[in-house]
């Protein structure tokens, strides 16, 4: 008996393993015939962009020579506006340093005048201010001198 045991075992066993085994050849076809479906997929559009590419070459290469005569027509233009800012430069920098020179010979004179006129207006108002205290304090003085005298005699 345990040997029809046994054996009854290692067929189920075994009738077990077939559904496993046979899901997992299922699943490498799969991934192989997506992948073949795959590369399949990306030679024929690598075929197309080389034919598209192979027609659009002319167009291409004229759209990168128009850019390139562009761009030297543009370096061109450049070079002679800077040869021509150049001397003018000159002339423009002469001018603006006299032009500076003579801002701040005037901003000197208004300062020094500014500050002449600030000085003497405070000067008068220092003179009225003591003018006031001394109109001020002399009352005050004179009074005080007239009460001291009263007490003192």
């Amino acid at each position: 008996m345990s040997n029809e045991n046994n054996i009854e075992k290692l067929e189920k066993e075994k009738t077990d393993a077939k559904p496993f085994l046979k899901g997992w050849e299922n699943f490498i076809e799969g991934v192989k015939s997506g992948f073949n479906d795959f590369k399949a997929s990306l030679e024929n559009q690598s075929k197309k962009n080389k034919e598209l590419w192979e027609e659009n070459q002319e167009k291409i290469n004229k759209f990168f020579l128009n850019i390139k005569d562009e761009w030297e027509n543009k370096v061109d233009n450049w070079n002679t506006e800077i040869q021509r800012r150049r001397l003018e430069s000159k002339e423009q920098w002469d001018n603006y340093k006299n032009k500076v020179s003579q801002d701040f010979k005037d901003w000197q004179e208004k300062t020094k005048k500014d500050w002449n006129e600030g000085l003497k207006s405070f000067r008068k108002g220092f003179l009225k201010v003591y003018l006031w205290i001394l109109l001020l304090i002399i009352p005050i003085i004179v009074i005080l001198v007239v009460v001291i005298r009263i007490i003192g005699i």
